[in-house]
């Protein structure tokens, strides 16, 4: 079983709170919670390394593609 890392992704498109609201809802159940700055389009959670690739694919499905990641910690 791999460790979860705590993750930040810069993501594109979130402009308020209904944007946060709609990815927290659509992903907490694959990935947990879910943190958004809308000020910063800054997505923060705790991920296995294994799903970056599908977190940012369901990201883009919801219209919010992620630019760049920015921080990884275990």
């Amino acid at each position: 079983m791999a460790l979860k890392q705590s993750v930040k992704f810069k993501a594109q498109n979130i402009h308020c709170e209904n944007c946060a609201r709609t990815i927290k809802n659509a992903l907490k159940d694959d990935f947990g919670e879910i943190e958004v700055d809308v000020a910063s389009g800054v997505v923060s959670l705790s991920l296995d390394p294994r799903d970056e690739a599908k977190f940012k694919e369901e990201m883009d499905d919801l219209g919010f593609s992620v630019a760049e990641k920015l921080a990884c910690e275990n």
